[in-house]
């Protein structure tokens, strides 16, 4: 009864927050308008078939609010570089001339709605599964968000970039899993091994940089937009870390949280006994996670990497310039999910074996 409660109340506050992002234009400095009418002529260029839209729509805030105007729109079959409309979409545009011959230039679709309606599909479906938990992690994500920005405000403001990144990496860490799983061992052991995990991690990329060189940063993505090239390493380093830590944390606290399960249940069980059972669970969390990784690295190079075959470049070339990166990201989590299973496991060990309680 009581879910049945909190999802009408929540579906109440859902569609009262939908309702009211429909209406906030006024919120905005940019132009807002709403399309009233859409009429779509086909061509056929030499480039493929092109559709060009005429667009009757009502402008929702700034000194010409209420006026009508007419706005074009030209679109391809991909939709890869522009937008098709419809009617009833709210559209961003820039305005030109006078108020009797306005004219206007689309710069985007407005997704506020869509972002909230999504985030609050994601929000219910988490707390209604996990409960307590699923609020712990949400205020957990919050948190981490926060950390996040203020990390990005240090840099921009000339902070050198290790400094922050390691104490982002430890507040990130000990944030994380004390809000999720609350004050106790299991919750300190998963820290502690975290840590000691993130910092052999980082010791032995280091050390690979040492023997075998830097790579070639002039390649990286962001590299055009950066006037500052000396701290191109650090970034990097930064990227690798960062990208390892959710996986890590995961596994570490798997492990000792069965570690201290196991304990709980048995407080007379052997360190032999303990180090089978938790083998156990590390053999089963280890390749999914590694899995996860490759997926979560090697996913965003897909798009570029077919774009590149379609136009004959050589999977030789591909691999060298636009793959290097994603496979070092890929290679320095998977390791450090291989050294934090035995990590875990020692510092559980360590930590919970022979203690009755996990206060």
């Amino acid at each position: 009864m009581k879910k049945l409660y909190f999802s009408l109340i929540y579906l109440a506050v859902s569609v009262m927050l939908l309702i009211g992002l429909a209406h906030d234009a006024f919120l905005y400095k940019e132009t807002v308008v709403k399309i009233r009418q859409a009429e779509t002529v086909v061509s056929e260029e030499k480039d493929g078939t092109m559709y060009e839209q005429t667009l009757e729509a009502q402008i929702l805030n700034g000194a010409h609010k209420g006026q009508t105007i007419t706005l074009k729109n030209l679109y391809s079959r991909s939709l890869t570089v522009d937008e098709k409309y419809k009617k009833g979409d709210q559209v961003f545009v820039t305005l030109t001339g006078e108020a009797d011959e306005l004219e206007g230039k689309i710069t985007g679709l407005k997704r506020d709605s869509y972002v909230l309606a999504v985030l609050l599909l994601f929000v219910y479906l988490l707390c209604m599964m996990a409960g307590k938990k699923g609020i712990a992690a949400i205020l957990s994500a919050g948190v981490n968000i926060l950390l996040f920005y203020l990390a990005l405000c240090q840099y921009e403001k000339g902070t050198y970039v290790l400094p922050v990144t390691i104490l982002v990496m430890i507040l990130f860490a000990v944030c994380s899993l004390l809000i999720v799983s609350g004050w106790n061992r299991v919750t300190a052991a998963a820290v502690l091994a975290t840590l000691l995990t993130v910092a052999a991690a980082g010791v032995f990329y280091f050390l690979v940089l040492k023997l075998a060189g830097d790579p070639e940063y002039f390649m990286m993505e962001y590299t055009e937009y950066m006037n500052n090239t000396s701290q191109f390493g650090m970034l990097f380093f930064a990227q690798v870390l960062i990208g390892g830590l959710g996986a890590v944390m995961d596994v570490a606290i798997s492990i000792t949280a069965t570690a201290g399960e196991l304990v709980y249940v048995n407080p007379g069980i052997t360190k032999e006994s303990l180090y089978d059972g938790i083998r156990h669970v590390a053999d089963d969390i280890m390749g999914t996670m590694i899995n996860v990784l490759l997926l979560s690295y090697f996913c965003g190079s897909i798009p570029l990497i077919l774009i590149k075959m379609i136009n004959h470049y050589g999977f030789t070339e591909i691999f060298k310039f636009h793959i290097p990166f994603e496979l070092i990201q890929f290679l320095m989590g998977s390791i450090a999910i291989l050294i934090s299973i035995p990590i875990s496991l020692a510092v559980s060990v360590r930590l919970l074996k022979g203690k009755e309680e996990l206060a």
